[in-house]
């Protein structure tokens, strides 16, 4: 298991709402969002993100393709090849 830190973090409470979880979920909520940014800037894998955030590859894929992210990552000439084959 990963080694954690603890964070202590002021939020104004609309922010729970505007995410459409509960005050009590936002803390796990936050922690996705990290990942998911992460992921995003090629900076970890959604494997790996999903291991720390102790869910399953696939709950984590479906969470990444509710805000539009994309596991696949094909450089442009890669995509293009993929494209025309």
């Amino acid at each position: 298991m990963e080694e954690k830190i603890k964070l202590s973090v002021q939020l104004p409470r609309v922010f729970a709402s505007l995410a459409d979880v509960s005050e009590e979920a936002l803390p796990g909520e936050i922690e996705k969002l990290l990942a998911l940014e992460l992921v995003r800037q090629k900076a970890l894998t959604y494997t790996r993100a999903a291991e720390l955030l102790a869910i399953s590859q696939a709950e984590f894929i479906s969470y990444l393709s509710a805000h539009r992210v994309s596991i696949f990552r094909f450089a442009p000439d890669e995509l293009r090849d993929e494209v025309e084959a």
